[in-house]
């Protein structure tokens, strides 16, 4: 069950804008730093980084090859299949800004 579902209708300013990211952050009164989102593409990923949050991207058959490590993603993944929220907030992660996912 999610605290939160948004979607893009319910904000006034769509992606690259971290607008929907920030009012889901409000909505459940958590700090960035610890909120992660999951998206599939560069203009969701400015969005969450743009937002001040961490960021995995699960790539799609179509956005495989784009340059996500470049533009600042967390991780980039096929799927979260064996990722636990402990891996995403370590202290590792808080210390050096990246995430090593298996």
């Amino acid at each position: 069950k999610f605290d939160v579902v948004m979607a893009g209708d319910d904000v006034v300013r769509k992606k690259p804008d971290p607008l929907i990211y920030n009012l889901a952050r409000e909505k459940i009164g958590l700090p960035k730093e610890k909120c992660v989102v999951v998206e599939d593409s560069i203009v969701g990923l400015k969005a969450a980084k743009d937002a001040g949050m961490k960021c995995i991207i699960t790539y799609t058959a179509s956005t495989h090859d784009a340059p996500f490590k470049e533009n600042g993603a967390d991780a980039v993944r096929e799927d979260l299949g064996g990722v636990k929220l402990a891996d995403i907030f370590s202290p590792g992660m808080e210390e050096t800004g990246s995430l090593t996912l298996a």
